[in-house]
């Protein structure tokens, strides 16, 4: 039975005002309960204004990263862009940026810098963010090329990749640190931007699961290192894993400890060329939400360099790289 607001809980038995009322927390739930004078239901009824409290205040925090955003729009820009990466840090795999344009008023409680939050939680934000958002964008730099450029640099690129990978082009571009990437477009930069603006917030959410995913399908591709569990960073086991395997594809030559005493790739300049190109093409198909399934694949007098999923469509990928970069 649903009672309406107008009805009487009393001629409900205890267990089933308990399920009419579980996962509530509107007004009318705590009048009806506050009304009914048994403990039981005087016991949901602080239940309910408990997490009447804790929604007012989620409103009131999510609000507070709406300011820089509300503040921008009165000053007449339309269409705002959160700017924030991932994978500075790490020994091996890709630095990512990810760019979100929001809605004036998003709905996405619970949204916070991607570091607070578990891996459940920004999983459901990611799919609402992408449900919500008028644009966003993914930039992706891999470890070939953080070598070559440097970290920082490749950071930048990141996001300028990022933002220019956006549907709408921006008024506006927050970017969460102290260094702007060079868009062309204004920037703003601001210490703490992820927990200060919810558009910095959502970015470092599609930037966090999107690098974490792809380095899930690293891990089944070079089994061994652990890398859907530490995602690249410099963890006890990754650190063992390198001193027994040695360094793979996807590590950064130019950080300490993989670059220390450890020799080139084996093979010639052309086969680093052509294995570095079929990373790009990796994390370019990972960026667009393909599962990766196999790679270097022989069968049939030939070889297929990776095959990959999405959906019910599986691609059979041949990668040629130029050995001018």
């Amino acid at each position: 039975m649903n009672p309406s607001p107008d009805q009487d809980l009393s001629r409900l038995s205890v267990a089933q005002v308990r399920a009419w009322v579980a996962g509530r927390a509107d007004e009318a739930a705590l009048a009806l309960l506050e009304a009914d004078p048994r403990a039981g239901a005087q016991a949901l009824a602080r239940a309910v204004r408990r997490r009447l409290s804790r929604a007012q205040q989620e409103r009131a925090r999510l609000d507070g990263m709406l300011e820089v955003e509300r503040r921008l729009r009165a000053q007449g820009a339309g269409h705002i862009a959160g700017v924030d990466e991932v994978g500075r840090g790490p020994l091996a795999g890709p630095v990512l940026a990810g760019a979100v344009v929001l809605p004036p008023a998003p709905d996405l409680p619970g949204l916070d810098d991607s570091k607070r939050m578990t891996p459940a939680r920004r999983e459901a934000l990611f799919e609402r963010i992408r449900g919500q958002a008028v644009a966003v964008g993914v930039g992706v730099v891999d470890s070939a090329e953080i070598d070559r450029l440097n970290i920082l640099q490749a950071t930048l690129k990141a996001m300028r990749e990022a933002i220019a990978a956006l549907a709408v082009t921006p008024d506006r571009v927050l970017i969460d640190g102290t260094q702007r990437p060079g868009s062309g477009l204004p920037e703003l930069a601001f210490v703490d931007g992820d927990a200060r603006s919810l558009s910095i917030a959502a970015a470092s959410v599609i930037a966090k699961v999107t690098r974490d995913r792809m380095m899930a399908d690293y891990d089944r591709l070079y089994p061994g290192y652990g890398f859907a569990e530490h995602k690249g960073y410099g963890s006890a086991r990754h650190l063992r894993a390198l001193r027994d395997l040695g360094p793979c594809p996807i590590h950064r030559r130019s950080f300490a400890p993989v670059g220390e005493g450890t020799p080139p790739f084996e093979g010639d300049g052309r086969k680093q060329v052509g294995r570095r190109g079929e990373e790009i093409a990796v994390a370019l198909l990972a960026q667009k939400g393909y599962a990766i399934l196999d790679r270097n694949f022989r069968g049939g007098g030939g070889e297929i360099d990776v095959i990959a999923l999405r959906g019910e469509v599986i691609a059979f990928v041949e990668v040629k790289t130029d050995l001018a970069g």
